[in-house]
Formats: C-alpha cells, structure tokens, sequence
C-alpha cells in the first residue's frame, strides 16, 4: 500500500447507513485525514440533498456529486457545474413516458426508480440523446455520454495534484466500478454488489461504516 495519498469513497451504503455517517466512521475518518491523507466523496446525490444528511462535507477536499457531474469544495462553498447540464427536452420525453413515476432532477442527472430503466433506455434511443443509464441501487441514473464516477474523480484529484494510483477507492455499488478504474488499491464493502465484489482488491468485512472503518485501520497501521 506504499504511496497511497487519497481516499476515495461513495457516501450511501458505504460511509452511510440510511443516509447518515456515523460518528465513529466521521471520527475514522479525520483521523486518517490527521496523517496527511486527502479525502474525496463521490456519491451520486445532489448537493442540497447531501447537505441534509450530511453534517461533516468539511471532512473532504474535494466533493463530486450527480454521480461525477458536479464538484463542490467544502472549504469555499464553491459547486461547479463540469458535465453538461440536463436536457430539457429529454426530461419532457422522459415525463411523458413514465406518468406517475418519480423522477429526480438535478443539475446534470435525472434519475428515477430502478424499474423504469428499460422505459428511459427507449427514450434515450427513440430522441437519440447523447446520454447514458447507470444503474445504483434502487435507481438508474441518466447522465450525459462520458460522465460518470471516473470522470468525477479524475476532475477531483486534477485539482489536488493527485494521480488515480494515489488512491484508495470504496464503494458499494455497481455504478462504482467506474470510481475503482486505476486506482492503487479498490475496496468493497461487506454489502456491496456481487458485481463490485468482482472488480474489487479487497471485500471487506462488516458493512458500510463498519467496512470503512476497517480499511481506515489498514491505512493507518500502514503509517503507524
């Protein structure tokens, strides 16, 4: 694990548990963050959603958001746009095709229920929108060609000098196979996919905080 900097982590069902970080996964973390590791979040929530789950963004340096459409610096308030932003029109096809259905609009990225993915794919082909669906969890994400959590990432870690085989990434789901993509060390939660379990170095045990807390005791045994 020689040379690794930077942890990299997805925020539900990794660093959270029904969208809350625990104080002792917080307390982990800033205690890593002491040794002179930087953190990054990579989650595929919206800004002002996180911001009411999440009382400790000033734990990160860098925040990426909309599943690497957004970036955000705790310690200047600073969101910035760095994907195009949502297509309107596909947004009213998308409406239109999926009556009733929740869909969640955010700067770049909409998203809806998981079930509804083979309904948004149609949409997509049928206007012929440079877009593409990636599944996390319970729901399918739209997001425009090329962005996705590598993207994000690699935005993130251009800002803070960092190269991707400085880091540490964890995550639990299958849209974070595209965070793990040439990192130095790629790590799993106990509840992760089977599919993430697959591309992952490590599967940890316990799951999300608990998992999270048993990679941070590897790295700081590594600086100890």
């Amino acid at each position: 694990m020689a040379g690794l900097r930077a942890l990299a982590a997805d925020y539900d069902g990794t660093l959270a548990e029904h969208g809350r970080m625990s104080a002792d996964t917080e307390a982990a973390l800033r205690s890593l963050r002491g040794t002179g590791f930087r953190l990054i979040l990579v989650s595929g929530r919206r800004l002002e959603n996180i911001r009411k789950l999440c009382d400790a963004l000033d734990l990160f340096d860098a925040v990426i958001l909309e599943n690497g459409a957004v970036s955000f610096c705790p310690a200047t308030g600073v969101e910035r746009l760095i994907a195009p932003p949502v297509d309107e029109r596909f947004l009213a096809d998308a409406a239109q095709a999926l009556p009733g259905e929740p869909l969640f609009i955010g700067r770049s990225m909409a998203a809806t229920g998981a079930e509804n993915a083979a309904r948004v794919e149609t949409v997509i082909a049928r206007g012929g929108y440079d877009l593409h669906v990636v599944g996390c969890g319970g729901r399918v994400l739209v997001l425009p060609a090329g962005i996705d959590k590598d993207s994000g990432l690699s935005h993130a870690l251009a800002g803070l000098g960092l190269r991707r085989d400085q880091v540490v990434a964890i995550g639990d789901a299958e849209n974070d196979v595209e965070l793990f993509r040439g990192c130095g060390l790629t790590a799993a939660v106990g509840n992760a996919a089977p599919k993430l379990k697959a591309a992952a170095d490590l599967v940890l045990p316990g799951e999300c905080g608990q998992s999270v807390r048993h990679l941070v005791d590897m790295l700081l045994a590594r600086v100890a």
